[in-house]
Order: C-alpha cells, then structure tokens, then sequence
C-alpha cells in the first residue's frame, strides 16, 4: 500500500516516513466478543511515540525493551 501523505490521529501532525517505525495504524475491532457479521473494523494512523504515550507506563516500559 503506497500512502501519499498521512496524519497522526493522535496528534495531528503529519507523519514523517522517514522514520525507522513511522507512519503506524491502529487497528479498532468493534464488538468482538460477537459474530464477525456483527463486527466492525477501522484503522487509524499514528506516530509510533503517540502511540506509546497513550498507553499504561508498564505496557509502555515492557514495549520499548522490546523495541524494533
């Protein structure tokens, strides 16, 4: 998939692809817990930081020892 030009849905701000994790998405599954016919699916584009920095600081710690 060639992406011309994209915006953090976290911040707002263009998303630089020179970056060595840039751009990401963010994949929002609705009602999972139900049939597929009943679920749905969006994707949302981030920097890589936003998105750390919107999660917990443990999940954020363990996800940045394993970094790329």
């Amino acid at each position: 998939m060639a992406l011309v030009n994209v915006e953090c849905s976290i911040c707002g701000k263009n998303i630089d692809k020179s970056s060595k994790l840039d751009p990401c998405s963010i994949a929002l599954y609705t009602n999972i817990d139900k049939d597929d016919s009943e679920q749905l699916e969006q994707i949302f584009f981030c920097h890589y930081e936003c998105f750390l920095n919107t999660l917990d600081s443990e999940v954020r710690d363990h996800l940045q020892k394993t970094d790329i």
